[in-house]
């Protein structure tokens, strides 16, 4: 750890959590995500725009120490960065847990287990084109409790997260979000990578989902199912989500294809396609260009085209 990052470290502790955990065991970390773009809102061009967003740019701390020798206590306390418009901050994971030889169990605010269980599928993740353009699910719940196994077998983990009645969204009923995950979401262990989840009475919808990845030879492919129905029964669909990469020395080129339908016509009914080219100028460093077209069936249509700088510290 740099100096200047150990200095940091220190602030964020006296300010966050004064006299608990030394600096030594901080890690301040963050990412930077900024695109400029040229954007059609619904399908008119007079309603063509040039805008600089920010893409889940962030800011976190997490750290831990050890209670005994298979026992850690472990924290995570980030928030999301809008540099453009808006709040500036914004609450992102943000728990307490214990971590040891029995797994994971984290309390407080975290992706579901369903979330988790995507992988590294979305090529397009945090940007126009990501999943949750038209796929529920994607949920970062504030109230929860969650738990995850160790790797059984060198393959496979599971994880299951409790929601509160208080954060539901269903009066006087909590939610429950489950996956299995089998293989490795990075490729490094297993170039293969297979994931079956389900929220119950998650944010007003239940989500079923099937996600499958693998690589080879330098191709990342992947695809997914996703089925949902609103609690209240207003809405009911399902789609699925195709995406291919290919990485060459430090450059990676994509592409990927979404669509959901439905009995009930509804705001995010349709498709979207995202064509991409990303090359890393350094470890912490890369260039992005990305086209993204929403084709909606019950709304004008949008278009994207940006290019932008994406710094990790």
């Amino acid at each position: 750890m740099s100096i200047t990052r150990t200095l940091l470290a220190t602030a964020v502790a006296a300010a966050f959590i004064p006299g608990t955990v030394s600096a030594d065991e901080l890690s301040v970390y963050g990412r930077l995500n900024l695109t400029l773009q040229a954007a059609e809102l619904g399908g008119d061009e007079s309603e063509s725009t040039t805008r600089i967003t920010s893409h889940s740019s962030r800011f976190g701390v997490k750290g831990g120490h050890a209670l005994s020798d298979n026992l850690e206590a472990i924290f995570q306390a980030e928030w999301g960065v809008n540099v453009v418009e808006g709040d500036v901050f914004s609450n992102r994971n943000q728990f307490v847990g214990l971590k040891g030889g029995f797994g994971l169990a984290t309390l407080g605010r975290r992706d579901t287990a369903l979330k988790r269980s995507q992988g590294k599928v979305d090529q397009f993740s945090d940007y126009e084109g990501d999943i949750n353009a038209l796929f529920r699910g994607e949920n970062r719940v504030a109230q929860q409790v969650s738990y995850m196994t160790p790797t059984l077998a060198g393959l496979l983990a599971l994880e299951v997260t409790y929601v509160a009645e208080a954060d539901s969204k269903q009066e006087d009923e909590s939610g429950v979000s489950i996956a299995a995950m089998i293989g490795d979401a990075d490729y490094k262990k297993q170039p293969y990578y297979v994931a079956l989840a389900y929220d119950s009475k998650v944010q007003g919808y239940d989500v079923s989902r099937v996600t499958v990845g693998g690589q080879i030879a330098g191709v990342e492919l992947g695809a997914m199912y996703n089925d949902q129905e609103a609690i209240n029964g207003a809405e009911s669909f399902d789609g699925f989500m195709v995406s291919a990469a290919y990485s060459f020395g430090k450059t990676k080129v994509k592409g990927q294809f979404q669509d959901a339908d439905g009995s009930n016509k509804f705001a995010d009914a349709g498709s979207v396609y995202s064509v991409g080219v990303e090359h890393k100028l350094s470890k912490p460093l890369r260039v992005n260009a990305y086209y993204t077209g929403t084709s909606y069936d019950v709304q004008d249509d949008d278009s994207v085209l940006a290019v932008g700088l994406r710094y990790d510290f």
